[in-house]
């Protein structure tokens, strides 16, 4: 599968501000072509001062790169429009454009405004609109009749009361998997996510998690072509956790203090989700996903009423089945089973009134 095709068809145009207009087209080969012309409005004819520059795009992904594009993002979040186009940023960035072009210039701009590495930036959102923006990635479209979503990975928690019940149940690989997970060199933070403030993880330094993340994934999967949806599904993505409710799961390197994973979780009713998960290249080979689910297991089976563990819809068949092999069995009614009818809960408490149960919320 080819993630680019999508992209092909498409133009992305962005007004600059500076009587010009900027369009790209990006190509199979790693390349972009950019179509450069006067505005309408300008007193010289559109059609006779036409450009067209085709920028060769770099696939390597370092730490500089990722400032760059968080710069870049930074400021579209901050209400800069000429910064609303991820493409004209793919093409600063990751391009060979001369340092003297606009892109290139607009981006070395943002970058000097680059807020410090662990500042988190994001919207200040209020706790209702936070739980209503996470009703969707939890499937509620099942739950409250709108339409069938894709199937869940669920635990129930039965026949279970402590930690050691459920390794018990795993295929040996998996109990030395578990057990490996449990002694690696990690430090281990809860930070709640709270209205009125930005997301404890929307920082430069979680975004990192989150493109190192999707890049792997979908390299992975597709092959190096899949490099720049994987930037743009990093940025989406990225936005998308920084605006819902629950808590993060904040991983870090013990010896240096870097954050290498988070892990977003959320509880309603009782049923606590596994919402969001996000690592760098080291969390992926120090067990981190694996010591995240040990943990939200054993804190489920800690916490009052919670009846189930639920890790959502997969990716891919292979994330299916590594779910399964954790006791994860996938549900096409998976309502049945995960039972989110209720309140949101924070800190061990339930919000009262915050149920948004039935169709009379229009939370999509």
């Amino acid at each position: 599968m080819n993630l680019l095709s999508s992209y092909r068809s498409l133009l992305f145009v962005l007004f600059l501000g500076l009587n010009v207009v900027v369009s790209f087209v990006l190509l199979s080969n790693n390349a972009v072509i950019i179509h450069g012309k006067k505005s309408p409005s300008s007193s010289i004819s559109a059609q006779n001062n036409r450009q067209e520059t085709t920028v060769h795009l770099d696939s390597q992904l370092d730490d500089e790169k990722v400032a760059s594009l968080f710069a870049w993002v930074s400021r579209a979040f901050a209400g800069e429009p000429e910064y609303n186009n991820l493409m004209l940023a793919v093409a600063a960035i990751f391009g060979n454009l001369p340092k003297t072009s606009a892109p290139v210039q607009m981006a070395e701009s943002a970058l000097k405004l680059l807020p410090p590495e662990e500042k988190p930036i994001g919207d200040e959102l209020s706790i209702e609109e936070r739980e209503s923006n996470s009703l969707g990635a939890m499937g509620a479209a099942q739950w409250t009749g709108q339409f069938k979503t894709r199937p869940h990975s669920l635990l129930e928690l039965k026949n279970i009361t402590h930690i050691d019940d459920w390794v018990k149940t795993l295929p040996r690989g998996c109990k030395r998997t578990i057990k490996r997970a449990l002694v690696q060199n990690f430090t281990v933070t809860t930070k709640s996510i709270l209205g009125d403030q930005p997301a404890p993880h929307s920082s430069l330094a979680h975004f990192r998690c989150v493109v190192a993340h999707e890049v792997r994934l979908l390299s992975n999967m597709y092959g190096e072509e899949a490099f720049f949806d994987a930037l743009a599904e990093g940025v989406s993505r990225y936005v998308g956790t920084t605006r819902m409710t629950g808590d993060i799961r904040e991983y870090r390197n013990a010896t240096n203090g870097n954050i290498i994973a988070i892990a977003h979780e959320v509880r309603k009713g009782k049923t606590v989700r596994g919402q969001w998960f996000y690592a760098t290249d080291e969390a992926a080979k120090n067990y981190v996903w694996f010591h995240s689910v040990y943990s939200l297991i054993e804190r489920s089976l800690e916490a009052d009423g919670v009846t189930c563990v639920d890790l959502g819809p997969s990716g891919s068949d292979a994330f299916t089945e590594l779910k399964s092999r954790y006791g994860f069995k996938s549900y096409d009614d998976w309502t049945i089973v995960a039972d989110y009818s209720g309140d949101f809960w924070y800190n061990g408490n339930y919000r009262r009134g915050s149920s948004r149960d039935g169709r009379r919320f229009g939370w999509f």
